[in-house]
């Protein structure tokens, strides 16, 4: 068994209760490091995103979905996992993983929501590791 730890206080999307929103919104992409004493190899190391979602309102069939993308410039972004697609009110929290995907050299989280009336929703996604890890902004 692996054991999974946040030792990065960032959050990839955090969206606060105070603040929800009603349009499909991205996260800040960051570079995922290494860290400065790194006894984890780089091809054994694995990430899983944790991600927690409330969704309240909208009409016609509205959903809410959480994907990680990743990127290789940190310009242009791919959909590399995705949560499940949440159709009724609720809070919902999940563990995604990009199973059988390379993780990128950038990754953020990014919201999609969808139907007549989009629903309010707030979230945040953490990025957690079997081993240690930073993000960065540049």
């Amino acid at each position: 068994m692996k054991c999974y730890a946040n030792l990065v206080t960032t959050k990839l999307l955090n969206i606060l209760s105070t603040a929800a929103v009603i349009v499909t919104t991205n996260g800040t992409g960051y570079r995922i490091l290494p860290a400065q004493v790194d006894p984890q190899t780089d091809d054994a190391q694995d990430f899983r995103f944790v991600t927690s979602l409330t969704f309240a309102g909208g009409v016609t069939s509205p959903t809410a979905q959480i994907f990680i993308q990743g990127s290789v410039d940190g310009v242009v972004w791919m959909d590399l996992a995705s949560g499940t697609s949440r159709t009724g009110a609720g809070t919902y929290s999940e563990v995604i993983e990009a199973a059988n995907v390379a993780l990128l050299p950038w990754v953020r989280a990014r919201l999609v929501l969808t139907g007549g009336t989009n629903p309010t929703v707030y979230a945040a996604v953490d990025v957690v590791s079997n081993g240690p890890f930073q993000l960065a902004t540049s």
